[in-house]
């Protein structure tokens, strides 16, 4: 998990940082509003018309019933 951690904090980071501002600059506002609603139909086709947030519901339910809900638990201090 701490080697999944190292990498993925930089791989993040990029994402916000550099690729994501780079791809605004290469498409038109247009484009991109777009390519979101497509994003938002494929999400409502794989998870219901409650889409990502009721999915994000269903595995906090799941975290809860095994007791895994609460992250500080793991958290170093």
């Amino acid at each position: 998990m701490d080697a999944f951690v190292r990498m993925y904090r930089p791989h993040a980071a990029r994402e916000d940082t550099v690729l994501f501002p780079a791809f605004r600059k290469l498409v038109k506002a247009r484009e991109y509003a777009e390519l979101g609603e497509q994003f938002e139909d494929k999400e409502d086709a794989l998870f219901g018309r409650g889409g990502f947030d009721d999915v994000v519901g269903q595995v906090a339910e799941l975290e809860t019933a095994v007791g895994i809900y609460q992250l500080a638990q793991f958290t170093p201090a």
